[in-house]
């Protein structure tokens, strides 16, 4: 039986013995799987650096099938925090990303993985209880979340493009009273998805400059957008007969990189404030992230 797994970007096909796995045992292939990984999966709050375990399981050096794996990070797996990451990446990007994964983490040096005790006391759960228990009693500061919202210091301080309660500017989603649960607030934050949305445009111009723009006013005469191709985004008026071609915006344009920026109490933090308005409790803790 042929085995089910194929990639026409790395020219695999069905065999009877299944297909060539060569590929996946590229040390640049492998490398550049790691690139993808860090910054997506290997922070403390995901899978850990390297793969090798943090509040989600370790997923190096188990034994991963190729195809389950494939499958698993494209479609994630529903009812978890684990995310689908298909639209994010291309084929080959998921591939390398497997390589990554199957390939031996026996020659790199990790950092061991804490267990944080409240106490001098020497406790008989497993380690996997107690992190958990821990991550209970772990718990999110409302004001300090409101501080990193609004810091004035930063170029993607969230009120740069957001709005809370009336406060900030109003180009991305206003943030108060979402009903949105702790943990898809932590993916909106550290994974943006896809942009559905009519204002989020790319403008090529006939000069040949081109705007990543999100539209805030438009008439017959001219269009004012916000340009967020480099931010802090700044308020620019375009005229229509300027513009050569309008398409839709794909990606989001928030930056990518708030899980480096933040550590994983600032982010508990700022999703504990987002929560403050909305509906129910606004006690977080870094349980609930997961």
């Amino acid at each position: 039986m042929a085995a089910m797994l194929y990639s026409p970007e790395l020219g695999w096909s069905f065999q009877s013995q299944g297909p060539d796995l060569s590929k996946l045992k590229d040390p640049e292939f492998i490398a550049a799987g790691s690139k993808l990984f860090a910054p997506t999966c290997g922070s403390g709050y995901c899978h850990g650096t390297g793969g090798m375990g943090g509040g989600a399981p370790r997923i190096r050096d188990i034994g991963l099938d190729p195809a389950f794996a494939f499958k698993r990070i494209s479609d994630g797996a529903p009812g978890t925090a684990m995310m689908g990451f298909k639209e994010q990446f291309n084929n080959e990007e998921l591939w390398k990303l497997v390589a990554f994964l199957l390939s031996s983490s026996k020659n790199q040096t990790l950092a061991p993985d804490p267990v944080i005790r409240p106490t001098n006391e020497t406790s008989s759960k497993s380690p996997e209880a107690e992190r958990s228990n821990i991550a209970s009693e772990v718990t999110g500061d409302p004001v300090a979340g409101k501080a990193l919202f609004f810091d004035s210091s930063s170029q993607v301080s969230c009120h740069l493009c957001h709005t809370f309660e009336g406060s900030g500017t109003p180009i991305g989603p206003d943030l108060s009273n979402s009903p949105a649960g702790a943990q898809a607030i932590l993916h909106s934050i550290v994974l943006p998805r896809v942009v559905e949305n009519n204002r989020f445009v790319i403008l090529t111009m006939k000069d040949g400059e081109i705007i990543r723009a999100v539209k805030k006013d438009e008439d017959a005469e001219a269009m004012k957008v916000y340009d967020v191709t480099a931010l802090p985004a700044v308020l620019r008026t375009v005229q229509p007969e300027n513009i050569s071609k309008v398409e839709p915006m794909k990606a989001s344009p928030m930056p990518s990189d708030y899980s480096s920026r933040y550590t994983m109490k600032q982010l508990l933090d700022l999703i504990t404030f987002l929560k403050s308005s909305g509906p129910g409790t606004t006690r977080v803790t870094l349980r609930d992230l997961f």
